[in-house]
């Protein structure tokens, strides 16, 4: 259950966002855009390129989520990162010719009554499953296989709720000249 409420963060983290550039987005908006439309079409390996790798702060790490990226819960939660998600044209504000903000509202789950519904439905299952006559090493791996199935149909259902945030990132120059999203808490 550690493990899972740790993958579940790192889902979580990883919805809000992240960018690099290469694909021809040349202006800090483009940047994140692109960014952006990259999570909605759920491929977080493009989205990963528009994020800066050189500067990665502490509290985030956009692109460490690929380490586990096997695991069936990364892959029920990076699945439900996607659904329902939405953006409208972001808004650069230079700071100067190396920074930037960009504001952009973004719709997606909301992961906090998608993760209480989950929840519930998982310690229903935790009960039914306990019934069960078997090992402790079976129980735990129907209730590891459960939870993701329960997880997964949560996370994509057609009626998950939304929510709409104004989020704020930071785009500062790579090495390469390029503008990329900070990995840092307004990232998270």
């Amino acid at each position: 259950m550690k493990k899972f409420i740790s993958l579940f963060t790192l889902g979580l983290t990883a919805l809000v966002l992240t960018a690099c550039g290469g694909q021809g987005a040349t202006k800090p908006e483009d940047v994140v855009s692109e960014f952006l439309t990259a999570i909605k079409a759920g491929d977080f390996e493009k989205a990963g390129t528009y994020v800066h790798s050189e500067n990665v702060s502490d509290e985030f790490d956009f692109n460490s989520i690929y380490e586990e990226e096997s695991d069936e819960t990364v892959k029920a939660l990076l699945k439900g990162i996607s659904n329902k998600y939405d953006f409208k044209s972001p808004e650069e504000n230079m700071i100067d010719d190396n920074k930037a903000e960009v504001n952009v509202e973004i719709t997606s789950i909301d992961f906090a009554a998608a993760m209480g519904t989950a929840m519930e439905e998982i310690f229903n299952a935790a009960f039914e499953l306990a019934m069960n006559e078997g090992s402790e090493e079976e129980y735990n791996k129907q209730m590891e296989a459960k939870s993701v199935e329960i997880l997964s149909n949560t996370l994509t259902a057609e009626d998950v709720e939304t929510v709409t945030r104004e989020v704020k990132l930071n785009v500062e120059k790579d090495k390469e000249g390029n503008f990329k999203i900070l990995s840092d808490a307004n990232l998270m």
